[in-house]
């Protein structure tokens, strides 16, 4: 049976969401389709681990440039910021693809809404239903799915946890709007005696920020990848996620990269974390800092509370949010026209 042919447009790299949503979507697609990663900037084919991991997947490898002048299949673009803007979606149009494109975060990219009102892009898919209604605008008269993410479970072992410090952590972007202004304080006011933080990835902009506080000895400041996210999660026995005020999240890939490992996670209503989790059951969304104290401190003070709602949570995202099939399924019908 000849496969169809699936162009996914962007960097299957390990830094960052949208690098990680194409490593793994080349895992759930590639015995569906024939698949080819097209790079819009050459530098990323010297990359030995991408080449090499795509290689693995039976993915060809292309700059969007030496792609023939006529090509049949589906062009899926991931969260690439200027591809209307240098030109790259009218060259794949051009080609004869059908455009579909992903922007995981809440805010447009430069072009985006022209190509969405030119015809540009012939389907639009979105991580959840919040993030689509932000651009409901935006998106006037295009085909629209909403597909979710998928995680590969291999990726993220559960680990049973055995702290000798009770342990307390968030992974996120270094990305300063991410965290509330008393981020440090709200940690350290949890009302924990013996408790480690551990937050990654830390960088400059956050150093800046927060200047104003004294960072103890049971602060880890952790910069971007010094450690795998699956083994710096498994180290957590908490994942505390308060965000800014000023941000929505439009999925929350960090939290069910947590959950799959078995690290209990604790984040703030009004975002799309009711869609990952149960609350009481899987995780916990809470709607004041009150809340995330008193439940911080019961699952302090209870171990096998505590470690059952890590087993929960682990088995709820592997049976519910990344069951393989379904997704495969899903996504089979967001690229089909």
């Amino acid at each position: 049976m000849v496969k169809e042919k699936l162009f996914i447009v962007g960097v299957p790299g390990t830094i960052g969401g949208a690098s990680t949503k194409i490593r793994h979507l080349l895992v759930l697609l590639r015995d569906v389709y024939d698949i080819t990663v097209v790079m819009l900037d050459q530098t990323w084919l010297k990359n030995k681990d991408i080449q090499r991991f795509c290689q693995k997947q039976g993915a060809s490898v292309s700059l969007l440039k030496h792609l023939p002048s006529r090509c049949s299949g589906t062009a899926l673009v991931v969260c690439e910021p200027d591809v209307f803007i240098t030109g790259g979606a009218a060259a794949i149009k051009r080609r004869g693809l059908k455009l579909v494109f992903s922007n995981d975060m809440m805010w447009e990219f430069k072009g985006e809404a022209s190509a969405a009102s030119s015809g540009l892009i012939d389907r639009v898919i979105f991580v959840s239903e919040f993030q689509q209604a932000a651009f409901d605008a935006t998106y006037t008269g295009v085909q629209r799915r909403v597909v979710g993410n998928y995680i590969d479970p291999v990726d993220f072992p559960f680990s049973e946890r055995r702290n000798p410090v009770f342990t307390i952590g968030r992974l996120s972007r270094p990305d300063q709007t991410k965290y509330p202004e008393d981020f440090p304080v709200f940690y350290e006011e949890l009302g924990i005696a013996d408790v480690r933080f551990r937050v990654m990835a830390w960088g400059e902009e956050l150093r800046r920020r927060y200047k104003w506080h004294r960072f103890g000895p049971e602060w880890e400041l952790l910069g971007p990848q010094k450690e795998t996210a699956a083994r710096f999660l498994q180290s957590l026995d908490l994942f505390l996620y308060p965000l800014g005020h000023h941000v929505k999240e439009s999925w929350g890939r960090s939290t069910a990269e947590a959950m799959l490992t078995g690290c209990v996670p604790l984040v703030p209503s009004g975002h799309q974390f009711h869609r990952l989790m149960v609350h009481g059951d899987s995780g916990f969304i809470c709607s004041s800092f009150s809340e995330y104290r008193d439940t911080v401190q019961e699952l302090y003070e209870n171990q096998p509370f505590r470690r059952r709602i890590g087993r929960r949570s682990a088995e709820h995202a592997r049976e519910e949010l990344f069951n393989a099939e379904r997704h495969r399924q899903t996504w089979i019908e967001a690229l089909t026209f």
